[in-house]
């Protein structure tokens, strides 16, 4: 059992790695309730980074909870299964990866850009057959700082559709990913507007917060009773879509802040400086920009994306 200390100072037992890793259909971590009668496959994704556990308990409360599928298809897959083995209380904060980031190799494993032998490459190899065909694909993530929950939806008008059938998160963000590489989001046939489709990834709020628990369950909770049971959901708070118009992606070793930003910061005026890239001075695009996801210290490398600029629409 791991046991860790969340934001708020409780401790909180996590499922054991054992358990979530085991299977029903063959593959580690992979576990696959077929009803039987004709619907929609959906397939939830958890622990893309291994230090990322509020989706590791959701899900693990459905499996616990064996559940009876209705119609269609229910896969739930533990993902970065070796990273969240080696998690404990003293190093929860680097156990976000074995060799590489799992949520950027989603573009290289196969055809002409196949290439690497990282675990993260293996396990994402392992786990493609079983979420490739799913109807409706929703990965469940953790924030490094303090934020409300956001559903990251891509570009496809059909992903911001699929987040309003579920009604959550509030907040929705439109955006291209990183330069760094593919998100199982964006991978065929996710990510094409013109394919039916869907995924959202929920960064649920900060790591090891209670409120990043509550916001996994409930994602878990609706995802299930609207597209297995046939149970709409009305959505929990008015949504509100914020759409990125630039990712700033990291050149420089000497990447800094201007000062330490929110998630989901609101700077008022146009041509604000926020940061700086060596010499390269980082400012807004336009007047009420949202600040999504502005990088730690631990994550401002080069290639890596520093911050992304958004606007409501």
């Amino acid at each position: 059992m791991i046991t860790i200390t969340l934001e708020d100072g409780t401790r909180q037992s996590l499922p054991p790695v054992d358990a979530v890793g085991g299977s029903n259909c063959g593959t580690a971590g992979i576990w696959r309730f077929d009803s039987g009668a004709p619907g929609p496959h959906v397939a939830i994704t958890a622990l893309i980074h291994g230090n990322e556990v509020c989706g590791v308990q959701a899900l693990y409360d459905v499996l616990q909870a064996a559940p009876a599928v209705a119609r269609g298809r229910l896969t739930l897959a533990f993902c970065n299964l070796e990273a969240y083995a080696r998690l404990d209380d003293a190093n929860k904060d680097e156990r976000r990866l074995v060799d590489e980031d799992l949520n950027r190799v989603w573009g290289r494993l196969e055809g002409p850009g196949a290439n690497g032998d990282t675990y993260e490459v293996r396990r994402a190899r392992e786990i493609v057959p079983w979420v490739q065909d799913a109807d409706v694909l929703v990965d469940l993530h953790s924030m490094t700082g303090a934020a409300p929950a956001l559903g990251l939806v891509g570009l496809a008008a059909k992903n911001v559709e699929l987040a309003r059938r579920i009604g959550y998160p509030a907040l929705l963000v439109r955006d291209a990913g990183h330069a760094a590489g593919l998100r199982l989001i964006d991978r065929h046939p996710f990510g094409d507007a013109g394919a039916a489709p869907t995924a959202m990834l929920v960064e649920c709020g900060q790591h090891f917060s209670r409120e990043a628990f509550d916001a996994a369950k409930e994602t878990v909770a609706r995802t299930l009773s609207v597209f297995l049971d046939g149970k709409p959901t009305p959505p929990a708070a008015p949504q509100s879509v914020i759409e990125v118009v630039e990712a700033v992606t990291i050149r420089t070793g000497a990447f800094e802040f201007t000062q330490d930003w929110p998630n989901m910061a609101v700077v008022p005026k146009a041509g604000t400086l926020v940061g700086r890239d060596g010499e390269r001075e980082v400012r807004t695009p336009h007047d009420e920009t949202y600040l999504v996801m502005p990088a730690s210290p631990r994550f401002r490398k080069p290639g890596l994306t520093a911050v992304r600029f958004g606007r409501r629409v």
